[in-house]
């Protein structure tokens, strides 16, 4: 059984979002938590300049912070994808995912990686994606591969049959969608 398609760069860590929520819990908004004390930090900074100088507080603090806020977003969410591009990585890989007796064969076209079913652990739904969450990592095919969802509930069919009973136990999602 396979199914293929365009995988594009980064477009794993959409995907994963909800193995990270899984992993981390509530950890996983740490980074955002920093964001919240820096900002609280430049808050109080303008209160005092407030204090010291009246009306250069907070409208200025607002003037400067949104737009370097929005800025680094922009800048942070290009920088990656093309120092990527610059390597000669291109925008989107053909990917093809094979299922057959002895494990998942993810195939790209200078490389490929087998998964044999022994080392996948869970089998999770991801962002509009399956999760196979092997050793080390999680794989993850893309809901829009499947022509419609008959293929894709036989295409999980098939992987989820072939996993040991702890794996199928924990991929409690894929086995309530399979009924």
């Amino acid at each position: 059984m396979e199914v293929a398609g365009e995988i594009g760069i980064f477009e794993s860590q959409k995907a994963c979002a909800p193995l990270r929520k899984h992993l981390f819990g509530a950890r996983r908004f740490l980074p955002w938590l920093l964001v919240l004390v820096y900002m609280a930090a430049l808050l109080a900074g303008s209160s005092l300049a407030d204090w010291l100088v009246p009306g250069t507080g907070l409208l200025g603090l607002l003037v400067v912070a949104i737009p370097a806020v929005l800025l680094w977003g922009k800048i942070c969410g290009r920088m990656a994808p093309k120092a990527w591009m610059a390597r000669g990585v291109p925008m989107q890989a053909m990917t093809t995912y094979r299922a057959d007796e002895t494990g998942l064969t993810i195939v790209w076209p200078h490389y490929e990686t087998r998964l044999a079913w022994a080392g996948v652990s869970q089998i999770a739904p991801g962002h509009k994606s399956w999760l196979f969450i092997g050793p080390v990592q999680a794989f993850f095919l893309p809901v829009r591969f499947f022509a419609d969802p008959a293929a894709e509930t036989a295409f999980l069919r098939a992987c989820f049959d072939r996993l040991d009973p702890a794996a199928k136990t924990r991929s409690k999602d894929l086995a309530a969608r399979l009924g």
